[in-house]
């Protein structure tokens, strides 16, 4: 037997091409989907961060606490954390208490100097407020 055509077998040049701009396009989709994990995991953790404040607060108010224990460190809670600097609102002695705890974002380039706060009701219920400098996508659903 003999065979005067030569058999190749492999990829072409353009099957390689369009491999390698599949796999492009789907590690930019992939870069961006972690991207916004990330923001939303940064934001969820001042959130939670935020909540520790409640506990306290709502105990100062129930002792019938001064303007003086209205303070993070007169709730037993820090000044700042990684992404926080937090500041607390005396409450007030009727009706809603706006911010009275406040996180002011830092080392976070995307929301850097925006807030987060959680209001506080006279009934003992808080609502979530963020600026309009923080993108609802990121945000937890407490704070929508």
């Amino acid at each position: 037997m003999n065979s005067n055509s030569n058999s190749q077998s492999g990829f072409t040049l353009i099957e390689l091409m369009i491999v390698i701009a599949l796999i492009g396009i789907l590690a930019s989709i992939a870069a961006v989907s972690y991207q916004t994990q990330v923001r939303q995991t940064h934001v969820m953790t001042i959130y939670q961060e935020m909540n520790f404040f409640r506990l306290p607060y709502q105990t100062l108010i129930n002792e019938g606490a001064g303007v003086t224990g209205f303070s993070p460190s007169g709730l037993n809670m820090p000044d700042q954390t990684k992404y926080c600097q937090f500041a607390v609102t005396t409450a007030a002695k009727s009706g809603i208490t706006t911010n009275a705890v406040t996180c002011t974002i830092q080392n976070l380039a995307y929301v850097q100097g925006e807030t987060l706060s959680l209001d506080h009701a006279a009934d003992g219920t808080w609502q979530c407020r963020a600026s309009t400098g923080i993108s609802k996508k990121y945000l937890p659903q407490a704070c929508q």
